[in-house]
């Protein structure tokens, strides 16, 4: 036999305002009772920052045992990862909140997410086009690349902006064959250049330039002393040669060297970061990054220090030496999805309980105080 039940012809007005006061108290607890949740590659990125801070620990020792001490008000985090304002193998002007930024061995999580979502995945070839003007973007890059098992190949230049790697004595390539030593990394350059001007060390003193030419003989590197368009051509070919057929994953640019972004244009051409796609004037570009995006080769482009600092929650400029595993590229504050689920069963029950069903109905009759008169209700 069918049920027969009263039912009201429409939904009242307590169990409209029933329903949405539990939506709009479920939205204010959902929003402010939240919990901590790891990001992902969590375990990778944590295992590559705490490898940079080694390397930064080795070389702030390095600094001071040759005597350089470090100017807090310069390099208020004592990082020791910033260098002078002006030496023989300063090469350009430098960006200091973007110096002061890099010294965070932090960032080496952060390219754990850009290599990761570049597709770099273990055994890998990823090409490099490094200079000294970051160096504690070289160190994260390195860490980053080796923890997730990727192969880098290295071309470097000697010589720095200010505020890099220009201390005379402890050029990249120099900072790179301590920490190879030491343990710390096991990728080392596989040539160089004097950097500079044209990438030939033009408007550097000679003293800086025999610097330069000592330092990349001492390290035992070949030099790479041409022409830019020539210049890129050798890279490409070592590139090529040390990957020993197989694919390169993606090219990487750190600093602002010519032959590798493609001079001044290239530079500002790449946007800070990932590059999937060339930038709309890459035909008046030529240069390492150019050809290999026109090869359909991913270009990871990090010029802005500052910039990348401030869109993954570091501080810019850090003011005490940065701690390591912490900030949003780590921790993230997520909602409670077990608390969500369960608010959400709530106020679908009730929408059900109240307008398809008659269930609703009855517990606000229930709780109501009964009619004395009027008319009954239509019979459904």
């Amino acid at each position: 036999m069918k049920k027969i039940y009263w039912r009201p012809k429409t939904v009242s007005r307590t169990a409209l305002t029933l329903i949405a006061s539990v939506a709009v108290a479920g939205l204010a607890i959902v929003e402010n009772v939240r919990v901590e949740r790891k990001t992902r590659y969590f375990d990778e990125k944590l295992a590559a920052t705490e490898m940079a801070a080694r390397g930064m620990e080795k070389l702030y020792l390095t600094r001071v045992e040759l005597g350089y001490a470090i100017d807090p008000s310069l390099d208020p985090g004592r990082s020791g990862m910033v260098g002078l304002t002006n030496s023989p193998v300063t090469s350009m002007v430098g960006d200091l909140p973007s110096k002061l930024a890099s010294a965070n061995p932090n960032f080496a999580a952060i390219f754990v997410d850009m290599l990761k979502e570049t597709g770099v995945q273990e055994g890998d070839v990823v090409a490099l086009g490094i200079s000294g003007s970051f160096p504690a973007l070289n160190l994260c890059m390195f860490s980053a690349l080796e923890t997730l098992g990727a192969k880098p190949i290295v071309i470097a230049s000697g010589s720095s902006s200010q505020w890099g790697a220009n201390i005379p004595e402890l050029l990249w390539i120099d900072m790179e064959r301590i920490l190879y030593d030491e343990g710390i990394i096991k990728t080392r350059s596989i040539a160089a250049s004097l950097g500079g001007d044209n990438d030939r060390g033009l408007g550097l003193p000679d003293n800086g330039i025999e610097t330069i030419r000592k330092s990349i003989e001492r390290n035992q590197l070949p030099l790479i002393e041409k022409r830019v368009k020539e210049s890129a051509d050798e890279r490409m070919k070592l590139y090529r040669q040390n990957a020993a057929q197989k694919p390169i994953k993606c090219y990487i640019n750190i600093g602002g060297g010519v032959v590798s972004t493609g001079r001044a244009l290239g530079k500002e051409s790449f946007k800070t970061g990932i590059n999937l796609l060339p930038p709309p004037n890459i035909d008046q570009i030529d240069g390492v990054a150019p050809r290999f995006i026109q090869e359909g080769i991913p270009v990871i482009h990090i010029v802005n220090a500052a910039l990348i600092a401030e869109e993954n929650g570091l501080p810019v400029p850090p003011t005490t030496y940065p701690e390591i595993g912490t900030g949003p590229v780590f921790i993230v504050d997520d909602y409670n999805r077990i608390l969500t689920a369960v608010l959400l069963v709530l106020i679908v029950g009730g929408l059900y309980g109240f307008i398809r069903s008659d269930i609703g109905f009855r517990l606000l009759r229930v709780a109501s105080p009964k009619k004395t008169s009027g008319p009954p209700e239509p019979m459904v």
